[in-house]
């Protein structure tokens, strides 16, 4: 539940703190006293979208914080402990925006994303605000009050990876179709382009290679010359470099004898002498196959000519090697166009039959949960003052005589050998019909009912995935728009009953529904030094009678609206 929600420079509010109730939290006050403020408040540290322009004129800083009391089961202990935030049984949820446009956010005081608010405002809080029952009257919007009822989140999960893949194979199947007639077009300029590489026959790091050899061919006098002057150096004579060192060794090797001391540096000379008798052999090696070799000059400048002119149209040699590979595999396409053509036939076939036995098991799944929810709306709305009326949730399909009559856009899916159009979320259109009134054939919602109407369906329904899905806190703002009277009393039991599993936070104008509050709590505009300022009280028992009467009456108090506001409250 929420236990207080703290509220600096937003919008109207300087410093603004509410403590709440379990069950029903009833807020009241004037039109325009800024109690939607409080809401749009809360919504923001749950993650909802904040600006700058919320800030309170002249200040550099916003600061909502909400404490939240958990239950030790809740999946939200599972979120802030994936994100390393420390569990207790208080959630201090705090987000500031700045002036800047920026904002922070804070979990029991460790910072996280937006995102993870977000996360957890979902599972905390259903909202319904002024116009959310506006929803009922787009019919797109049934089908996702109705899933939210039906344990299908994971099968539809299943059945949006198929259905994903299939749009992407049909997508390349499409294109394949498109540059069918294009590819075979280019064939024979391919084949001359690949014939035009395959005839120079480059090989990977070619050119190099062949430059350096051409640099030693070019300059083999001088390679010459300067290796027989190495020889001659290292071992020509006796005073060459290789004779004066083995003299040396053999000193060292006498001294060794005498004095051990010599040994580290007697076995240091030997591997001179090995390494210097290594490059006398190379060098030797070297003179004898060293050659100045006029065509073989010819050959590779010719050659590098042709890898330079393959580079240069290319841009590199990795370019080439990747159009290569390119022209091979558009030619092996053209080849085996049908054959490819057919194998994506068959891979779309199979992943219709795939998506349709998953979408198939989605729609038993919708018409299994409506028949109870029909039941429940039915229930709902006769203690909400609609004693008569029929509720029936429609589930169709359209089914398609010819898979070849889609539009392009359109996705199809086969179900035992029926092919029908589907969607991402299934096969189903999903439509509520009702009538409130006895024999009357039910329309479809979006049709027929009137806007008090409207309004307890939705506080039905709200009702009925409350209990459904264990939300903790519900918030309406003003869900009694368009009801008064007897009926407005009704909802308000439905909205006290719904309270005794969870805690509810409702705006109100009628005082049939304050009445029942557990606590309430009045919101109303001051002016001080010159500024306006929203300020909020709780309201006590003795209070309560009065601000009921003020709802009856207006300002205006009388004898008359403090009895009727004393049997409203009291009423069972």
């Amino acid at each position: 539940m929420l236990k207080s929600l703290l509220i600096k420079n937003f919008a109207l509010i300087d410093s603004l703190e509410i403590e709440f109730s379990k069950g029903l939290n009833i807020i009241t006050g004037e039109t325009g006293a800024g109690k939607s403020v409080i809401v749009g408040a809360l919504l923001m540290a749950l993650g909802e979208r904040a600006s700058a322009e919320l800030i309170r004129e002249g200040e550099k800083k916003a600061v909502i914080e909400a404490i939240f009391n958990l239950s030790k089961k809740s999946n939200i202990n599972i979120i802030l402990t994936d994100n390393e935030i420390d569990t207790n049984d208080d959630l201090i949820i705090r987000r500031e925006l700045s002036d800047k446009g920026s904002s922070r956010c804070f979990i029991n005081d460790s910072p996280v994303n937006v995102n993870i608010l977000k996360k957890i405002g979902d599972l905390l809080v259903d909202f319904h605000g002024q116009h959310d029952h506006q929803l009922l009257l787009n019919k797109d919007s049934h089908i996702t009050l109705l899933d939210s009822l039906t344990n299908i989140e994971s099968i539809k999960e299943e059945y949006f990876l198929l259905y994903s893949e299939l749009i992407d194979k049909i997508k390349k199947l499409s294109e394949l179709k498109k540059n069918e007639s294009l590819l075979k077009s280019k064939i024979d300029s391919f084949k001359f382009e690949l014939n035009e590489i395959d005839r120079i026959n480059p090989k990977d790091e070619e050119e190099q290679v062949l430059e350096q050899e051409l640099n030693i061919i070019q300059n083999s006098e001088i390679l010459h010359n300067l290796t027989n002057e190495l020889n001659l150096v290292l071992s020509d004579d006796e005073n060459s470099a290789y004779s004066q060192l083995s003299k040396a060794e053999k000193i060292l090797q006498k001294l060794v004898k005498i004095e051990s001391k010599f040994k580290e540096y007697s076995d240091e000379l030997e591997k001179s002498s090995v390494i210097i008798n290594e490059i006398i052999k190379f060098a030797n090696d070297y003179l004898t196959n060293i050659q100045f070799d006029q065509q073989r000059i010819e050959a590779i400048r010719e050659r590098l000519l042709l890898l330079s002119g393959l580079r240069k149209k290319y841009g590199t040699y990795n370019a080439i090697f990747e159009r290569i590979s390119y022209l091979e595999n558009e030619l092996n396409l053209i080849a085996n166009f049908d054959e490819e053509i057919a194998a994506l036939e068959k891979e779309i076939l199979n992943l219709k039959k795939l998506a349709g036995e998953k979408a198939h098991l989605i729609s038993s799944k919708r018409k299994e949960c409506s028949i109870q929810l029909d039941k429940s709306v039915i229930q709902t709305l006769k203690t909400l003052g609609i004693e008569n009326s029929v509720f029936r949730t429609l589930i169709s399909q359209k089914e398609i005589d010819n898979d070849h009559l889609l539009r392009q856009t359109d996705i199809s899916v086969i179900i035992k050998g029926r092919v029908y159009l589907a969607r991402a979320d299934g096969i189903d259109d999903v439509e509520f019909f009702i009538s409130t009134n006895k024999g009357e054939t039910p329309k479809p919602l979006t049709n027929v009912a009137s806007g008090g109407e409207i309004s307890r369906v939705m506080l039905a329904l709200k009702s009925i995935v409350a209990k459904s899905d264990n939300m903790p806190i519900l918030v309406f703002d003003e869900i009694d728009i368009g009801i008064s009277g007897r009926i407005a009393q009704k909802v308000g039991t439905t909205m006290k009953d719904l309270s005794r599993n969870h805690q509810i936070i409702s705006i109100t104008h009628l005082p049939q529904i304050a009445a029942l509050g557990d606590r309430n709590i009045r919101v109303e505009k001051e002016t001080s030094h010159d500024r306006t300022i929203i300020k909020s009280s709780i309201i006590s028992e003795k209070e309560k009678v009065k601000e009921i009467a003020r709802l009856l009456s207006g300002e205006k108090i009388t004898e008359t609206s403090l009895e009727t506001a004393s049997e409203l409250i009291n009423y069972k």
